[in-house]
């Protein structure tokens, strides 16, 4: 539980970060002014302490928070976890051993991530659909 609330300088200084980072842009419109209201009743002089609203606000100073790095290392440590399960069910770490430490390491994990985003043979859309890119320039 937490005992200390949230003051108006961490609240605007992670605004700002999300400004600049371009993650306050990618929020919705009820949490912008969740956050905005947060920060005027905060600019008074007080501090957030109701449990409920202080979770959600840390919610979205997280997501303000969050990099492109971030995000990259969050979606490989997905693959990795995800990687790791089937790798023990289908037996692949019989035939590649070395699999099972290389999902284990920061780099690699890393990697994976990035090349979720470079891979243009399983890309998901901003639908979910999957493209999956024949020989030539069509798609499935």
């Amino acid at each position: 539980m937490l005992t200390k609330g949230l003051t108006y300088k961490e609240l605007f200084t992670s605004f700002k970060k999300g400004l600049r980072n371009g993650n306050w842009r990618k929020l919705r419109f009820l949490d912008k002014t969740l956050y905005r209201a947060a920060i005027g009743y905060a600019k008074r002089g007080r501090s957030i302490v109701n449990g409920m609203l202080v979770e959600k606000l840390l919610g979205l100073i997280e997501r303000l928070k969050e990099t492109k790095g971030m995000r990259i290392f969050k979606r490989g440590f997905e693959k990795a976890v995800e990687l790791l399960e089937k790798g023990e069910e289908n037996g692949m770490f019989v035939w590649a051993p070395r699999l099972r430490y290389w999902l284990k390491e920061p780099d690699y994990i890393f990697w994976l991530g990035t090349n979720l985003f470079l891979n243009p043979y399983a890309s998901k859309s901003l639908y979910g659909k999957i493209f999956r890119i024949r020989k030539g320039l069509s798609r499935e």
